[in-house]
């Protein structure tokens, strides 16, 4: 029994042990240990192993248990459309076979997944299976779904959970869309060959094939068992579906699956064989045929349907017509940035041809197809949740309402703007174009210089914890940089010889100077590991989130990893990942167990759905304006056990303001998604509900809003929080402060305490209420003449025509006398902190550009979330705060949680609650007033903050301003038209294939 069997083992004892604890600390492991190990003695090939052996395995089986046992994830979330057959019930179940999934299912375990995960998934791959079509059915159907997962979260895992599943239920035809790109779609084929088919490639480099994955847990067909039908696959990890593979033997009346990436030529064989394949006298196909459409929002769009029902986008139309060639079909669509797929055109007429022109005997033929009305995911939208132990981008960039610490992964830069441009002039279009340019960049900037002296310390830092994580199922023995720092191809290879031959001289240093000498290459790279490392990795555990625990996090210094630094910059790759250099990213490990070490430099084949194995360190300054293609970019979000304390993400300013925004604004309509899972809403109440949302313009490409010249926005149902300040300009404050007390001069006489006595409240009408936000402020972040247009537009409907402003009294700040604010009594002044940390991204933000934003938890400004319940009585308040309490409640019973009425009873209730309860003939807006003393830091012995404020002649007896606004739920939605505004950006230029004549439908 191999070392890897012997640890799940382990594993089982330890579980069943810790069943009878509430509590499981270290002095529990160490006493059951020898128990354990006494009873693991007893199994073949376990008896043989030596006391230091198990020993080991036995500590690393704990380090295993203790990281994946506080796991948690919520169940998904799904909006259906009304009436949609939900199929699956209990008693069909009994008659399905649960042969793929059962067997997919024990792969996972072995991989040492989180039961709680697994749980998930087999439940959430269950719902969407239910939610297609019934492959059984003896009428036709046609089921439109998509589902929504983070990026580098594991949606290929549930997509295969899904593919599993149908198979078992009965589709026999099952087609993967992988992507614009060969790599991706060659990635992607051999994640199905070992989690569903369970052969192919099992050396890439060599070419070499067998049975892999599921395959060496149990065999169907010929090589197996008989009585379950194995899959098989047409295209494989060097080939798509061309010519040369479809003349191969490929029955329709097998089970298959085919891997195709989205290309043209490539969709044009398929049509092409598909309705050849046809019997005579038979327009369609009977069969059950499933598309699973990964990265559904790019290609698969038709961004033409808006110049008429005839119009379609050339993938659109392929994949409509491919459809269309089936009497039961399923489309499921999966995506981490669901914008572009709800905004997109629903043409609904299903009576277009599809022209499609090929060569046969020499001769250009033209033949029409029918197509399916649309993609659009009418049916179901599925909201995948992630683990507690994955890292993305609401543990790392601003968020407004979830309130966790945020990792200090991200260093700014300030050295690439004119080393690395990210556009050319206008009139040149081509990659080839650039290559006329002579202003490459003659040296590395010294900030990637350092990024990549970061790697080599990642990797001696790693590798000197292999000791403890041999054999554990959570080792990663590859090492990945990445460097994106343009899509233009000559960039991305200029940038790779240059780091080819720093990385040449860095060895060279490396393995010739003396270890000691701390003037020479040692002493760098130790200033380096000062500068990024020594902080992290000491204290990393202080920024883990609640669920998150890596008991490999072991702490080191520079003094325990130099002896690994040879080792470590020893046989790194440097490849260009593009269609110019031919370079690809291959992960094998060699005869030794070891990985790979590559530092890779791409653009966009490195942007979408591609793993990058052990990657830790980020150099990133790809300009983009699109939220969706800029979360598509976050290759660095994941998992990363061991070596979270690793990971660096190198950006400029630009890049961080742009994904705090994208995280705020995903935030926002997941928490909308989930309301309306909650109401049972529709597909199309979310679809309405984003094109409404205010920053639905910023987060996709305007080719899904082209010709676009009136957009409605809402704020019906939201609240909207000023969340960054300009902090540098005294004018800006002071003039602000002053129209305040203006303000509460003019409104003396209709100011009351309200009877909690922390709010002074003042009751408006929609006029005096405009007045008031029109008054100057120190906003950074809020569109207010937007806000003042949605209030014009409502009241014009008779709705939010009653406004109250709350000005919160108590804080923990100073006390702000009465004389100075023109109120009756003394306020005591909210507190929100300045940027602590050194070197952080907040701070850095703070002191260059003068905003001051979050810095720590969250960027919300709400003091509690009862500050909203101001405009309900007692009775009302009580009411909603039990019904929360008791939905959160059944909540926490399904997901087995201990202790769930007490854990439910101190649950915070968020300001929705109170909110959504308001008459939507009423608005509330929050007024905070902060002390500055506490925003610089005053007395905390920070030098750089007290020579900003005497450098830029700041006040601090003066508070900063803040609001929050809440909007009510109001039906029917006043939206608003908006003139669709300028925000100076182009389409996104696809870095696509060269076109490969080869895989044009031929018949030559």
């Amino acid at each position: 029994m191999n070392n890897t069997e012997t640890i799940e083992i382990i594993k089982t004892f330890i579980k069943e042990k810790a069943k009878k604890e509430e509590y499981l600390t270290h002095s529990f492991f160490d006493k059951i240990k020898n128990e354990i190990v006494n009873l693991v003695r007893i199994f073949p090939g376990i008896a043989e192993k030596d006391d230091r052996t198990l020993d080991h395995l036995y500590q690393t089986s704990v380090k295993e248990f203790q990281s994946v046992n506080p796991i948690d994830i919520d169940p998904s979330n799904s909006l259906t459309k009304k009436g949609l057959p939900i199929w699956l019930t209990e008693e069909r179940k009994k008659s399905i076979k649960d042969d793929y999934i059962k067997r997919y299912m024990t792969f996972l375990a072995k991989k040492g997944r989180s039961e709680k995960v697994l749980s998930e998934i087999s439940t959430s791959s269950e719902k969407i299976l239910s939610k297609l079509g019934d492959p059984k059915s003896e009428k036709s159907f046609y089921i439109k779904g998509l589902v929504v997962g983070s990026v580098q979260s594991g949606k290929t895992g549930n997509f295969n959970a899904v593919i599993n599943r149908s198979i078992d239920a009965g589709y026999s035809l099952i087609i993967v869309l992988s992507g614009i790109m060969e790599d991706l779609r060659s990635q992607t084929q051999l994640r199905i060959e070992e989690e569903v088919i369970g052969e192919g490639t099992v050396d890439v480099t060599k070419d070499r094939t067998g049975f892999k994955g599921v395959g060496e847990i149990r065999r169907f067909g010929e090589m197996g068992d008989q009585n379950v039908s194995q899959v098989f696959s047409v295209t494989s990890y060097k080939s798509d579906f061309k010519k040369s593979v479809k003349d191969t033997v490929f029955s329709l009346n097998n089970k298959n699956i085919l891997v195709c990436k989205k290309n043209t030529g490539v969709l044009k064989n398929l049509l092409i064989w598909l309705s050849d394949y046809l019997n005579e006298n038979k327009e369609k196909h009977d069969i059950p045929f499933l598309i699973v459409d990964d990265e559904a929002d790019n290609a698969s769009l038709n961004n033409l349907g808006k110049k008429g029902v005839e119009y379609a986008s050339a993938i659109n139309g392929h994949i409509r017509a491919l459809l269309d060639l089936f009497t039961k079909k399923s489309y499921l669509g999966y995506t981490a940035t669901p914008f572009a797929n709800v905004l997109q055109d629903r043409n609904q007429t299903i009576a277009l041809k599809w022209p499609v022109t090929y060569k046969m005997n020499g001769e250009q033929v033209l033949k029409e197809f029918n197509q399916v009305g649309n993609i659009f995911p009418d049916d179901f939208i599925e909201l995948l949740n992630t683990p507690s132990n994955y890292v993305g981008a609401k543990q790392i960039f601003e968020t407004v309402f979830e309130d966790n610490i945020k990792l200090p992964l991200v260093e700014l830069i300030h050295d690439t703007n004119i080393e690395f441009p990210s556009h050319v002039p206008k009139d040149e279009k081509s990659d080839r174009a650039v290559t006329k340019y002579d202003d490459f960049p003659v040296n590395l900037p010294r900030s990637l210089i350092e990024a990549t002296q970061c790697f080599i310390l990642t990797i001696a830092l790693r590798f000197s914890r292999l000791a403890n994580m041999t054999d554990s199922g959570f080792l990663n023995p590859h090492h990945t940089m990445l460097v994106h720092i343009s899509r233009f191809i000559t960039w991305q290879n200029k940038t790779k010889e240059l780091l080819i031959e720093y990385l040449w001289k860095l060895e060279s240093d490396i393995n010739n100077d003396l270890p000691n000498n701390s003037k020479l290459i040692y002493g760098t790279l130790e200033k380096t590991w000062d500068k990024y490392y020594a902080a992290i990795v000491h204290n990393i555990r202080a920024y883990l989130p609640e669920g998150y625990q890596d008991e490999f996090l072991l702490p080191k210094t520079f003094n325990d990893i130099r002896p690994f630094l040879i080792d470590a910059v020893k046989g790194i790759e440097i490849k260009a990942v593009n269609s110019a250099t031919g370079d690809k990213l291959h992960y094998e490990k060699d005869n030794n167990g070891n990985g790979k070490k590559i530092i890779a430099v791409g653009g966009n084949r490195l942007s979408r759905g591609f793993t990058l194995e052990g990657l830790t360190i980020n150099y990133f300054i790809r300009n983009t304006n699109f939220s969706d293609t800029l979360l598509q970019m976050g290759r660095w979000f994941g998992y990363r056990p061991g070596y979270l304390d690793c990971c660096k993400i190198f950006t400029n300013t630009d890049a961080v303001n742009k994904f705090d925004a994208t995280t705020r604004a995903i935030e926002e309509l997941e928490i909308e998604f989930k309301k309306m899972s909650r109401l049972e809403r529709t597909p199309a109440d979310f679809v309405l509900r984003v094109r409404k949302h205010p920053g639905t313009l910023k987060v996709t490409r305007p080719s899904i809003l082209k010709n676009t010249k009136l957009v409605n926005w809402s704020y019906q149902d939201q609240l909207v929080q000023t969340t960054k300040f300009i902090i540098n300009d005294a004018v800006k404050l002071t003039t602000a402060w002053e129209a305040f007390k203006g303000f509460i001069k003019d409104q003396k006489n209709n100011i009351i305490k309200n009877k909690g006595q922390d709010f002074y409240l003042i009751k408006l009408d929609v006029q005096q209420l405009i007045d008031f936000l029109k008054l100057p402020n120190a906003f950074e972040n809020i569109e207010i003449p937007q806000i003042i247009k949605f209030i014009e537009i409502a009241k014009e409907k008779n709705k939010l025509r009653n406004w109250t402003i709350a000005i919160k009294t108590s804080g923990k700040g100073k006390v702000l006398f009465s004389e100075k604010s023109g109120l009756d009594e003394n306020i005591t002044l909210s507190e929100r902190s300045g940027p602590i940390q050194k070197n952080s991204h907040y701070r850095d933000i703070f002191f260059t550009k003068g905003v001051f934003g979050a810095s720590g938890k969250s960027a919300n400004i709400v003091g509690a979330g009862k500050d909203f319940s101001l405009l309900l009585s007692d009775e009302k308040q009580k009411e909603v705060e039990a019904l929360f309490r008791n939905e959160i409640l059944e909540d926490y019973k399904k997901k087995g949680i201990l202790n769930p009425e007490q854990k439910s009873q101190k649950t915070t209730i968020p300001e929705r609650v109170y909110r959504e309860a308001m008459s939507d003939d009423e608005g509330l807006l929050v007024v905070y007033l902060m002390d500055l003393d506490t925003v610089f830091r005053k007395g905390e012995n920070d030098l750089e903050m007290d020579e900003m404020v005497a450098k830029n002649r700041i006040d601090t007896d003066i508070p900063l301003i803040g609001y929050a606004i809440g909007f009510p739920p109001i039906s029917p939605d006043p939206g608003g038209e908006y003139l669709h505004g300028d925000y100076d950006i182009e389409d996104e230029i696809d870095e696509t294939e060269e076109w490969d004549e080869s895989m044009e439908a031929t018949d030559e």
